[in-house]
């Protein structure tokens, strides 16, 4: 065989095997990819972590998994899915989740019976409460967009994922603007149920509170495919996995545990039945060794967390106890899992135990409505409540109060901080954060007081110095 041949081979096996382009849908490119024979996957896009839809042809009629959340796209992608499987008798679509990005092309399948967990239509209807805000925020990030591609070179690499996300996220704004009327499960479950299609069954088992309240897994036994959503992945194939990036506990969402953990344990049982494990968007993969570790680690926590709170621990001693770096080294460099979302999961776990929320959430929400003194107060006040209604952290308000930074809301960032000030006298960062927010303000002295007090709480502190230069040395140039 000449070389040529063997090279021109060697690319469609390469091209089948990733996912071989089909055609385009509103200038983006669509792939195809054979997960077994009567199974496939389809998705949009070389570079933007775009929703992967499964589609499975059974006796009863085609099972489709999620959609990309965008109508236009799915009614063409639905076209596709019958030519390929060579049919177009649709019977049922199921939602691993509730999120927009997974739901909003669930009209094209309004014929179908739609399966999900019992919490997906609810949290379909609080985001399209939503609605507005979506718009704004869309709007922004297309005239962003625009604006940085017009400016960067035409060789630059990242140019063909803002290209992509650009089509994308104009398609999507014109879907919010047209204001589709949400489109639910008319079939639900609450922890595991079992769809009989013929030939296939489909077994679902609910594992949320990692993504959002509604995550489900998906088996197929007679392919071997696990869908498990948007939880999990241990390998990225795009530097921005989107969706995938983290693997942790959600605070201020619907957690059931010990449902979950049994769940886990019933699919970590079949795991000589799983030849393929399927994220819920196309740019990430999962392997049976990183679905088990993440599993281990997430009860380690769950366990340590019920330990060290029937022994009298309180959060900051936890946080110690079960520092990523030094109790799951081994993770570090694990994909989805991180510092920050260890962090988050102890707090995720806390509050599932104790029924405490988060006073950082709740006052971030009070400033962000223009809430009265009186109802900043009461929680402000409920710090010494026995029971606990509340769990402060400083850093979590610290981070509350940078989420109105990076919106350009000072004023609301100005009273955030104030009232970590408040909480934490001691701390020389939340002094440091609040001079920032009022230099931001243009109240130059006061932003040197907090300045000059963060200094003295800690004289090495490089931000306060760098700050303290810059404001005098505006003032002495003046």
């Amino acid at each position: 065989m000449k070389a040529e041949l063997r090279l021109v081979l060697a690319v469609a096996l390469l091209l089948l095997a990733s996912g071989a382009v089909a055609e385009e849908v509103a200038g983006l490119p669509v792939h195809v990819q054979k997960l077994d024979p009567g199974a496939i996957r389809i998705w949009i896009g070389d570079h933007i972590s775009s929703t992967a839809t499964v589609a499975i042809a059974t006796d009863k009629g085609i099972l489709v998994i999620d959609t990309t959340g965008n109508p236009k796209i799915d009614t063409q992608l639905r076209r596709i899915i019958a030519r390929e499987l060579g049919r177009n008798d649709f019977k049922y679509l199921i939602n691993t989740h509730e999120h927009g990005d997974h739901t909003g092309g669930n009209a094209v399948y309004a014929d179908c019976t739609i399966v999900g967990h019992e919490l997906v239509g609810e949290g379909m209807t609080a985001q399209a409460g939503n609605l507005a805000r979506m718009i704004e925020w869309n709007t922004t990030r297309i005239a962003e967009l625009e604006r940085d591609i017009a400016k960067e070179p035409a060789d630059l690499p990242a140019l063909a994922r803002m290209r992509e996300e650009l089509a994308l996220s104009r398609l999507n704004l014109e879907a919010k603007q047209a204001d589709l009327k949400p489109c639910p499960p008319t079939k639900t479950f609450r922890d595991r149920m079992t769809l009989k299609l013929g030939d296939t069954a489909c077994e679902l088992y609910y594992i949320g509170g990692l993504h959002s309240a509604s995550d489900i897994a998906v088996f197929v036994p007679k392919h071997g495919l696990l869908m498990t959503g948007d939880t999990m992945a241990d390998t990225w194939l795009t530097e921005t996995p989107g969706c995938l990036a983290s693997f942790m506990v959600r605070p201020g969402i619907r957690h059931d545990f010990p449902l979950l953990f049994r769940n886990w344990d019933l699919l970590l049982a079949k795991k000589d039945a799983i030849r393929t494990y399927v994220p819920g968007h196309w740019n990430g993969e999962l392997s049976q060794a990183g679905f088990a570790e993440r599993v281990a680690y997430m009860r380690t926590l769950w366990d340590g967390v019920n330990r060290g709170i029937a022994a009298g621990m309180d959060l900051a001693e936890l946080q110690t106890e079960y520092r990523f770096d030094t109790r799951f080294p081994e993770l570090a460099s694990s994909r989805g899992c991180s510092a920050n979302g260890n962090a988050t999961s102890i707090l995720g776990i806390w509050s599932a135990v104790t029924g405490q929320t988060s006073a950082a959430e709740r006052l971030y929400a009070l400033v962000d409505e223009g809430a009265g003194e009186q109802a900043l107060r009461e929680v402000i006040a409920a710090r010494d409540a026995k029971p606990a209604k509340y769990y402060f952290l400083e850093g979590e308000l610290n981070a509350q109060g940078y989420r109105f930074i990076q919106a350009d809301r000072t004023a609301q960032a100005v009273a955030l901080f104030k009232l970590n000030v408040e909480l934490f006298p001691g701390s020389w960062n939340v002094y440091d954060s609040l001079g920032e927010a009022l230099l931001k303000a243009g109240d130059t002295a006061a932003a040197t007081a907090m300045y000059e007090e963060s200094l003295r709480l800690n004289p090495e502190s490089p931000s306060g110095k760098a700050a303290l230069a810059r404001i005098r040395g505006a003032t002495s140039s003046s």
